[in-house]
């Protein structure tokens, strides 16, 4: 008999409405690229996705942690079904419908897909869930203490070890179509930024007190700005070296910069915490979103419009606000309507269950 109780979920208002605004942020995105066809990252664009989606696997990792859970197989199968239901089969429903009505492509294509005609992030992170869950599991102590330590140590040494074997796996070209088809460059990727989150969650109170010192906090704002402003600048391409370490160099400033990125966005949020609360509109408004990443994340590409036209003018113009301006209306706009199409299928129980992962309701 599984050890395991299910209890309210205290849920962080703060942090439902840092998850709706990286949603935004991960929309306009593929507004960007989709909607006004741009074939680069504009400047704007390029700041938002060096840190967008390493917040939003730091979030993930952030409130996937649970104290009170005591770990054992029993445990580990209830969670691991329960997160398979909500983020495997909605993903393969709404992916092979974009593939086939949208992309007019098979299921192989989408299968074999390095990023699943954009619905990995999903795949990804069920697996990276899977990955804590055993690690979890294996390393259980009633100690909490004890627990914590095992899982920080285990944790930092996944994180390195799941980054080199992503590198080792492009190296090989059928462990390459294996990682892609099980969206595995991704997961490995990505997976730190999950630990990371897990990490300062189990030391909550030590992490939000050392984001509290005036000190760091400015040292952190000030390092990103001077990594991003170098990457922009292209400065490492004038300088006579192997290409090789130039490379390392730009994947460490990368990773770096989603770490400093996610870091700034998230201490923001916390520090004016009380602006994001239910009672005040941003705030509601952001948390809804929050709450509902998952049906706008499966919902969105189905309504992204295509409007070269305006991209062309934004692109010739270089106006950043005139790019927030637009491109920030028509993301909140989709997501208006993402909301409006999952609000009516949740009428249905049945449907809210199989397409967004919504309790069963019993009578």
């Amino acid at each position: 008999m599984s050890t395991h109780t299910q209890q309210p979920v205290q849920r962080i208002e703060y942090i439902d409405a840092l998850r709706g605004m990286t949603m935004i942020l991960v929309v306009f995105a593929h507004v960007e690229m989709t909607s006004f066809d741009f074939s680069t990252p504009t400047f704007i664009n390029s700041l938002f996705m060096s840190f967008r989606m390493p917040l939003f696997f730091f979030i993930s990792g952030f409130i996937g942690y649970k104290a009170s859970t005591q770990w054992n197989w029993s445990t580990w199968w209830s969670m691991s079904k329960k997160k398979l239901l909500i983020q495997l089969i909605p993903t393969f429903i709404f992916g092979l419908l974009y593939t086939y009505l949208f992309c007019h492509e098979d299921f192989h294509t989408f299968i074999t897909h390095n990023g699943k005609l954009g619905y990995w992030f999903t795949i990804a992170l069920l697996e990276i869930f899977l990955i804590t869950y055993t690690t979890s599991t294996c390393l259980y102590s009633s100690n909490q203490k004890t627990h914590r330590k095992r899982m920080l140590v285990a944790l930092i040494l996944l994180s390195g070890g799941l980054f080199l074997t992503k590198i080792a796996l492009k190296m090989h070209p059928t462990l390459n179509e294996i990682g892609n088809v099980l969206s595995l460059h991704h997961s490995f990727n990505y997976f730190q930024y999950f630990a990371f989150g897990y990490i300062c969650s189990m030391y909550r109170d030590d992490f939000n007190k050392l984001l509290e010192n005036k000190y760091i906090t400015a040292a952190t704002i000030l390092l990103f700005a001077a990594i991003f402003y170098t990457k922009q600048c292209h400065i490492s391409s004038h300088v006579g070296a192997s290409m090789n370490l130039w490379r390392m160099l730009d994947i460490a400033s990368e990773m770096i910069a989603g770490y400093l990125g996610l870091l700034i966005v998230y201490n923001t949020f916390k520090t004016y915490q009380s602006s994001f609360t239910a009672d005040k509109k941003m705030g509601k408004a952001l948390q809804y979103i929050g709450k509902r990443t998952l049906d706008i994340y499966l919902l969105h590409y189905f309504f992204l419009p295509y409007l070269p036209q305006v991209g062309k003018l934004l692109q010739t113009g270089h106006n950043v606000t005139l790019e927030l301006a637009i491109g920030g209306l028509l993301s909140l706009i989709v997501i208006g309507i993402c909301l409006t199409v999952s609000n009516i299928l949740r009428t249905s129980p049945f449907l809210a269950q199989h397409l967004f992962g919504a309790k069963k309701i019993t009578r």
